[in-house]
């Protein structure tokens, strides 16, 4: 009975008419209302990104790669031991047995320049890899082709839709590609013939200089905004351009869990599992710090989203106190008649409630339209203001992820229920002790 004649006597109150409290009240309602839908897009949409870029990265980049040691290689000091250098090949049949290992290829990798015609040379990350059935990481690049056919046994490559738009090549056409530590050598050449004092012995020199780039045929193109910057060719094709000579940069390996890669990973270094001169690089030890970044952006909206739902509950102070205001006489009434304070307090609470609660509706369906028409809404907004406040280039995604939860939107719901009431609460605790002599004398 008493929550009854609270809620009745509270809709009471707020029923429209055209007096100052239902303007108030509508105010505080679209408060709560922006408060909340603000919430439901932002946490929606950062949630959103958080997984499509995870899934995102796990699309294109290794779960791990192992990377042979380089203090173990090189010149050895005349007298000493030899250093201890296991064989890539008997670390890959050993990976190939490990428990949640779906695959374990050889791999090489390296920065190269890639050029066609007199066009200016590119810089690309470069990874040599061997085509077959059993190779994990190329079933997954063929998700992002966009032309051609992925064909790494001749010499080929394999580029990004966005290299193939700066050199200006399609499917078909042969790109002359030379490593980084072939120009760094070539550099280093030049230099020392410049040195030369003889002008015969300096022109003998550059002459002696002759750098032959490696051509290689377009094959494939992916695209770089879900498969990244790098290019692919076949391993024997890296292994020339790194000079390797029959060698590896690492093992490639992909597994059942990615998540589990950096677990995985300190599993086969505590049991030895992987020789001393291998050391194992996941992909969260390349990508890490940019997903840690999106959760601290996160933490940090909605550390500023709290103080959003603050002033909506303010609003709702506002209404309550204004209530108390107007309503100081049949408060007094009501407290004559038998009322305690409790049973006012609940009115209020009750106002509050009510006023929460349809401005939590709002919010919600209002958020959950911004949310269905959010690309839409990107690209009006950047035709107007020329403008895009999701690009490409920085958030990595050609369209506004968003990711819904249903325990997302019942902590919305619950802080905004939670900050109403208690904002209600403190008016109409004075307005509870308020003497009834008092109030009706007044």
């Amino acid at each position: 009975m008493i929550s009854s004649a609270s809620f009745f006597l509270a809709l009471r109150y707020l029923r429209p008419k055209r007096s100052l409290v239902s303007i108030i009240t509508l105010i505080s309602v679209l408060g709560v209302m922006l408060g909340v839908g603000v919430l439901v897009v932002v946490m929606s949409v950062f949630k959103g990104w958080q997984v499509e870029f995870k899934k995102m990265l796990l699309g294109f980049e290794p779960h791990i790669v192992l990377m042979q040691d380089a203090r173990f290689t090189g010149q050895v000091p005349e007298g000493s031991p030899p250093p201890f250098r296991s064989n890539w090949r008997d670390v890959l049949k050993q990976m190939q047995t490990q428990p949640g290992v779906i695959s374990a290829t050889p791999m090489a990798e390296g920065m190269v320049a890639a050029r066609f015609g007199k066009s200016d040379p590119e810089g690309v990350e470069l990874f040599g890899l061997k085509q077959g059935a059993d190779n994990a990481l190329l079933a997954k690049l063929t998700k992002h082709r966009i032309a051609g056919e992925f064909d790494l046994k001749r010499d080929n490559i394999i580029i990004t839709d966005r290299l193939a738009k700066k050199l200006g090549v399609k499917v078909g056409d042969t790109l002359s590609i030379l490593a980084s530590d072939t120009i760094r050598q070539m550099i280093r050449d030049l230099r020392q013939a410049e040195e030369q004092k003889d002008a015969t012995k300096a022109a003998a020199a550059r002459e002696e200089i002759v750098v032959v780039p490696k051509d290689l045929t377009v094959t494939a193109i992916i695209r770089a905004d879900t498969a990244g910057e790098r290019c692919y060719a076949p391993l024997h094709v890296a292994q020339e351009l790194f000079n390797l000579e029959g060698d590896v940069s690492g093992i490639e390996i992909e597994l059942t869990d990615p998540d589990a890669a950096d677990r995985q990973a300190m599993q086969w270094i505590e049991t030895e599992k992987l020789p001393a001169d291998w050391r194992p690089r996941t992909w969260t030890d390349m990508h890490g710090f940019m997903l840690q970044n999106v959760e601290n952006q996160q933490s940090l909206m909605y550390f500023l989203l709290f103080f959003i739902m603050l002033v909506a509950a303010i609003c709702v102070m506002n209404t309550t106190i204004t209530v108390t205001v107007q309503k100081r006489r049949e408060i007094g009434i009501l407290t004559a008649l038998g009322s305690r304070s409790g049973q006012i307090i609940a009115l209020f609470l009750a106002q509050a409630g009510i006023v929460a609660i349809l401005g939590i509706i709002s919010g919600l369906i209002g958020g959950m339209t911004v949310l269905y028409y959010r690309n839409d809404l990107r690209d009006f907004i950047t035709a107007r203001t020329g403008r895009d406040f999701f690009p490409q280039d920085i958030y990595f995604l050609s369209e506004i992820p968003s990711q819904v939860h249903a325990g997302d939107l019942s902590s919305i719901c619950g802080l905004a229920i939670i900050l109403c009431l208690m904002a209600a609460l403190i008016p109409a605790w004075f307005a509870a002790r308020v003497d009834p002599a008092v109030a009706l004398r007044d």
